[in-house]
């Protein structure tokens, strides 16, 4: 039978939820699989090699200290969709006991399937701007990454460094492609059309994107859907982390 793969998208993010609220640091490390990173605009990046690791990291006394009760949805919903990965965008808010708002973030969840196990494998933080004015970052950061893949297409390795964020990252399916400076980037083989794009969430200093594109090499052409984390860290713009699927290989039956 056929997976539903929405429903196992949704089923993902909700036991993030669920396990982040029980305030056990293994049962909320269940929710994710590994190698496992968080990009987002503000601090350090966050990425541990081993469930063990991550457990070690987590502090649920600082959030408790905020006065936190319990975590909600704001809204979720599935993007894209392939038998190995697949992409949820979020938005969830914690709140007092009184049911008073502290902190709201947005997300973009990469899900993935290792060893049978669907699981979160990374999440794409960005800001919340509430009811700010954020097209003029929506605009700057599709600037960008149409210059990277203008820059790309080209084959101009340095231009295309320097639109990118340290430590860069590109998730996979159970493992984490780690770039640590523009000095040791490099550009694989191929071009690149973007056949469609859209801001899912902007911030006042980031933005998540979907998009679908036409990856061009001497394979043929391969259509893939992609979502993209852009943050402003250290006063630079740049492209911090990609996620790839391809929606058209087959599942299992």
């Amino acid at each position: 039978m056929t997976e539903n793969l929405e429903q196992i998208g949704l089923d993902a993010v909700d036991k993030f939820i669920e396990t982040w609220n029980s305030r056990d640091a293994e049962r909320w490390a269940d929710s994710l699989n590994f190698p496992h990173v968080r990009p987002s605009p503000f601090g350090p990046i966050k990425a541990a090699e081993t469930q063990d690791e991550y457990v070690a990291s987590v502090d649920f006394s600082r959030v408790v200290e905020t006065g936190w009760d319990h975590s909600e949805w704001d809204y979720k919903h599935v993007i894209h969709t392939a038998p190995d990965k697949i992409h949820v965008a979020g938005q969830w808010s914690r709140y007092t006991k009184d049911g008073e708002i502290i902190l709201t973030t947005p997300i973009v969840y990469i899900v993935t399937k290792v060893n049978g196990n669907w699981a979160i494998q990374s999440r794409f933080g960005a800001d919340y701007a509430g009811d700010d004015d954020t097209t003029g970052m929506e605009t700057r950061c599709i600037k960008l990454i149409d210059d990277f893949v203008g820059h790309f297409n080209n084959k101009n390795l340095k231009a295309c460094a320097e639109l990118l964020n340290y430590p860069h990252y590109v998730v996979g399916v159970g493992e984490l492609e780690e770039t640590q400076s523009a000095e040791t980037f490099s550009l694989p083989d191929g071009r690149v059309m973007v056949d469609s794009f859209i801001a899912l969430q902007t911030g006042n200093a980031s933005m998540n994107a979907a998009l679908d594109v036409t990856v061009t090499n001497e394979e043929g052409n391969r259509a893939l859907q992609v979502v993209v984390n852009v943050t402003n860290r250290n006063d630079h713009l740049g492209i911090q982390a990609w996620s790839l699927l391809d929606p058209t290989i087959e599942g299992e039956a």
